[in-house]
């Protein structure tokens, strides 16, 4: 990724960004999977897995970063979302399984919610030390 024409600010917002993302990176990446899992497993145990999941992130989130699978998550996130909620939401509904359609709809929405809170400020820092931003004996 190059960042040799963006402004400060446009660095600063995508650093943000990330780190937000980054902090609640299951639920975050869960957005478009989730829906499809809802059409294989029991929607109950697919979301007590995504918290689980969550939880056991909420140790790892801090000490590890990595550029890429972030940006590539942002990606197929963005473009995946909606085509793959609306697409199960349809599915399970034909099928007559209301309530996981109903979820699988709104998950995009839902899976916000699910992370435990977490120092955004620390995620960003160590992003822009790993693109070299900031020196890597910054502190926040």
């Amino acid at each position: 990724m190059r960042f040799a024409n963006w402004t400060d600010a446009e660095i600063q917002r995508w650093l943000q960004l990330r780190a937000i993302e980054w902090c609640g990176f299951p639920a975050f990446a869960s957005q478009p999977l989730v829906p499809i899992a809802f059409l294989l497993f029991s929607w109950y145990w697919v979301i007590a897995t995504v918290v689980v999941l969550n939880i056991l992130w909420s140790g790892i989130r801090y000490s590890y970063v990595n550029i890429t699978a972030a940006r590539v998550a942002c990606h197929f996130v963005g473009w995946a979302m909606w085509p793959s909620a609306i697409g199960s939401t349809i599915y399970l509904f034909i099928h007559r399984q209301f309530v996981p359609g109903l979820i699988a709809l709104f998950w995009p929405l839902l899976a916000g919610y699910i992370p435990p809170p977490g120092k955004i400020g620390v995620i960003e820092l160590a992003f822009a030390k790993k693109l070299g931003y900031v020196p890597d004996d910054a502190e926040l």
